[in-house]
């Protein structure tokens, strides 16, 4: 657990480029990343109708919407979200709205979703690492299918499945309520989950992010 940014920011660099090859590490990122973390880590809230904030504690992963180009009648284009449906599950405006999201800026209700105009690797993680040490539970707005975990183009591991292996690697176990609803993880190992870093997050990264690491780490869950 991170309570200062000097030790969430030496474990970020230790990491290093190779594994975030984005601007993660980057200084403004970093301390965005950080403060991501600590929003996470109070765990999710919504208001009640009397708009008193409650505890929610509950965490939504997966794909975001489909994005479409849409050409305006003054000939601009512009871009618009397609709702999720049966076949297209993820995350929308309408998910958004009523779970809320989360932010490096976020006040008030801490939302289900993150958000941020700044996203990087490590702001990712550090959003997943902070709500897997809340303990919240994990709902997948997208199934875990092969396609939703593995780039075939990009012979790597999506991000959705950089978050399976984060949670189910951290204290979590994955479960299927209903045959027709999400999949939702849930922590079984408080003492793991409060134990995870950046670095033993990269551990597991790099351990089963390939194809034969996804399957074996998977092998209970429906991969189409």
């Amino acid at each position: 657990m991170y309570t200062h940014n000097n030790d969430f920011r030496q474990d970020a660099l230790e990491c290093g480029t190779d594994y975030y090859s984005d601007a993660s590490l980057n200084p403004q990122n970093i301390d965005t990343a950080f403060k991501i973390y600590q929003h996470a880590r109070q765990g999710t809230t919504l208001l009640d109708a009397d708009g008193n904030i409650i505890p929610f504690g509950v965490t939504i992963v997966g794909r975001l919407a489909l994005q479409i180009s849409i050409r305006k009648d003054n000939g601009k284009e512009d871009y618009s979200w397609v709702p999720s449906d049966e076949s297209f599950p993820s995350i929308d405006a309408i998910m958004k709205e009523n779970l809320g999201t989360l932010a490096e800026e976020s006040t008030g209700p801490m939302g289900s979703i993150l958000d941020t105009r700044n996203w990087s690797l490590l702001a990712n993680d550090a959003w997943l690492l902070g709500s897997i040490q809340a303990m919240t539970e994990f709902h997948f707005a997208s199934p875990l299918s092969w396609s939703n975990l593995w780039d075939d183009t990009m012979e790597r591991i999506t991000v959705t499945a950089r978050e399976v292996i984060g949670i189910t690697t951290q204290g979590y176990e994955i479960r299927k309520p209903h045959p027709k609803l999400e999949a939702v993880a849930v922590c079984i190992d408080k003492n793991k989950a409060l134990e995870a870093s950046l670095i033993s997050y990269k551990d597991q990264v790099k351990r089963y992010g390939n194809p034969a690491g996804l399957k074996s780490l998977l092998k209970n869950a429906t991969l189409t």
